[in-house]
């Protein structure tokens, strides 16, 4: 893994554990209130062996389910529906909850960890099963409650009833905590998904940029070769038969194909390469949208000299590659234009930028090929941005013919 490939796998990697940690103390806040208000609400206050049992069942169903809270933290946990310890969660929930349903009913505050065990269920498995874990899940809660406010209102007059507001209340709030741990780690995966999207785009869009110079270096050098094995064949032909001069032409013709094909190689190698910048900029916004980075590109220099195009398609480039390799970017510009009638100006701008790097030598070889022609290269950073502007006279020595 290259330096820049490893500077944005630890940022992502950084966003990913705050993601996680976050998403686990949120669940963490969840169980401990739900304990609470069970204490609170569903422990009965008469002394007692079902008071005893229920403070006990109710410690360790907190304990289990902060337990399974590492495990829902997983891209996928869909293997996970049969985990010891999420089976000794639920069992222990239900074990709470049958003791609650004991005559005299004790409320339904004894269902919260219940209802929230049920959630974690639904948060490893799949499709509609998900829906059936939560229906369920209400619906043991309602079927149990249900008979045990009758037997209640029965025995004891004055008991808690359906009707009450204050049951009203406990009744949404399970309703709620059973929906919030499947929400909460619905919305981790949703993020563990999306970086996981980035980084294929990010490496499709290298092996595009790889698969295109692959694709010029063939295009160059299967045209000498072809041309190295005809005259081969013909030099071959002419020693054969006694035509030494000639065969001597025809390998003077191979070492200058030869020397041709080793100088267009390096061109390619080094980017010298004569490319229009429009082009140029077409490609770098098109790779940078295929890594998931909202690019817009603006050019406006129709007149503007071809050596000086290609040193700012290098420009291109080279900013390009750094924004792949050293930043979390999102958005990024990309616009050459003539601010003043002696200058040409590119200005490449992208957000999230990397760390401050040193010892690089690509900035330091696009300045000297920027100073060859008079120009200046300078960097910008601010709060959450990074720009490079590269600003070359419009009455470079080195000017030549405009693009086309």
């Amino acid at each position: 893994m290259t330096d820049g490939s490893a500077r944005i796998h630890r940022t992502s990697g950084t966003d990913l554990r705050w993601m996680r940690a976050v998403t686990a103390a949120s669940l963490a806040a969840l169980v401990l209130m739900g304990c609470f208000l069970q204490f609170v609400l569903g422990v009965t206050s008469e002394p007692g062996p079902r008071a005893v049992l229920l403070t006990g069942t109710t410690i360790a169903a907190t304990c289990l389910a902060l337990a399974v809270i590492p495990l829902l933290l997983q891209p996928s946990s869909r293997a996970l529906a049969r985990h010891p310890l999420l089976l000794a969660l639920l069992a222990t929930a239900c074990l709470t909850w049958a003791l609650a349903l004991i005559p005299p009913f004790a409320g339904w505050g004894s269902g919260f960890l219940l209802a929230i065990a049920g959630g974690m269920l639904g948060c490893v498995v799949a499709g509609w099963w998900r829906a059936v874990a939560l229906v369920g899940t209400l619906g043991v809660l309602a079927l149990g409650s249900a008979t045990g406010l009758v037997e209640s209102s029965t025995s004891s007059p004055g008991g808690p009833a359906i009707g009450d507001p204050s049951t009203l209340v406990i009744v949404s709030t399970l309703a709620l905590l059973s929906i919030i741990p499947l929400s909460t780690v619905w919305v981790l995966r949703v993020v563990l998904r999306l970086d996981q999207a980035r980084r294929t785009a990010s490496e499709l869009a290298v092996a595009t940029e790889r698969l295109r110079f692959a694709t010029d270096l063939h295009d160059i050098q299967g045209h000498h070769l072809q041309v190295i094995a005809l005259k081969g064949e013909l030099a071959e032909r002419r020693l054969a038969s006694g035509e030494a001069s000639l065969a001597a032409a025809e390998l003077a013709d191979i070492r200058s194909i030869a020397q041709a094909a080793l100088e267009d190689t390096r061109a390619v190698v080094n980017d010298y390469r004569t490319v229009t910048v429009a082009v140029e900029a077409r490609n770098a916004a098109a790779v940078l949208r295929s890594a998931g980075i909202d690019c817009t590109a603006r050019i406006d220099t129709a007149d503007l000299p071809t050596d000086l195009g290609a040193v700012f398609a290098v420009a291109i480039r080279e900013a390009v590659t750094n924004i792949m390799r050293h930043s979390a970017a999102t958005t990024a510009t990309v616009e050459l234009g003539r601010p003043a009638p002696d200058e040409y100006r590119l200005t490449i701008t992208n957000d999230r930028p990397g760390a401050v790097r040193t010892g690089g030598t690509g900035i330091v070889g696009l300045r000297e090929r920027v100073a060859a022609r008079g120009g200046t290269v300078s960097t910008r950073r601010d709060d959450d941005a990074f720009t490079l502007v590269v600003s070359i006279p419009a009455t470079s020595p080195d000017a030549g013919e405009g693009e086309r």
